[in-house]
């Protein structure tokens, strides 16, 4: 790549913010473009995870400290180089907690599960020890569905863009921010009757376009 490519690439491209028309009816939508990295089971909050050779890591420690609503299913989703990097929420309702917090020492780089998807080498996330350390901004919302969107930094990442406030009402596919330079965004969706996930890892979604469940 020549170095007026990789500027347009690096400084527009990479910022573009194409329309998006979220589908119609009870569903819940993807928050980011990218590649489903994982769809982990939560039980009573506690995460099974390769990241440390399968001992449960709290759900807390992956999502930052926000009041996590009962049991329920966790989804990761990479977004990588050439991905739009805007977040959107995935089901319309009240934003009840934002929460940032920094990375527990420096954000670290996401190029393991880079290759492993590039790859098709699952578990996708082994040994990828960001997940839980690198800086993340938490928003959870309350609706028919309550569910947790985490903006999760890496290491090319400054700060987390963050477009909603606490109180505030947004609509499925409504833009909730935006991760600079790299990043990945996960959704915990709990158990509710009548709650159903329809995608896999290694799976490429779209943002406020992909249904990644119904309810």
């Amino acid at each position: 790549m020549d170095p007026l490519s990789f500027l347009f690439w690096r400084f527009h491209w990479f910022f573009r913010d194409p329309q998006r028309t979220p589908p119609a009816g009870r569903v819940i939508a993807s928050p980011a473009d990218g590649i489903v990295l994982y769809v982990r089971r939560v039980e009573r909050h506690q995460v099974p995870s390769p990241i440390k050779r399968g001992v449960p890591i709290p759900l807390e420690e992956w999502v930052g400290a926000v009041d996590a609503p009962g049991e329920g299913w966790l989804v990761g989703i990479y977004m990588t180089p050439l991905s739009v990097h805007f977040n959107r929420a995935p089901v319309p309702g009240r934003v009840t907690q934002v929460v940032a917090r920094p990375a527990r020492v420096r954000n670290l780089s996401m190029t393991r599960p880079f290759m492993r998807l590039l790859w098709g080498m699952p578990p996708f996330e082994a040994d990828s020890q960001y997940i839980t350390e690198n800086a993340r901004n938490t928003i959870a919302i309350e609706g028919e569905l309550p569910v947790i969107v985490v903006q999760i930094a890496d290491a090319y990442v400054k700060e987390v863009d963050c477009f909603v406030q606490v109180g505030e009402e947004v609509a499925c596919g409504q833009k909730l921010g935006l991760i600079r330079m790299g990043s990945q965004c996960d959704l915990f969706v709990p158990d509710r009757p009548g709650v159903t996930l329809d995608c896999q890892p290694g799976q490429r979604v779209y943002a406020a376009e992909s249904i990644l469940g119904r309810y």
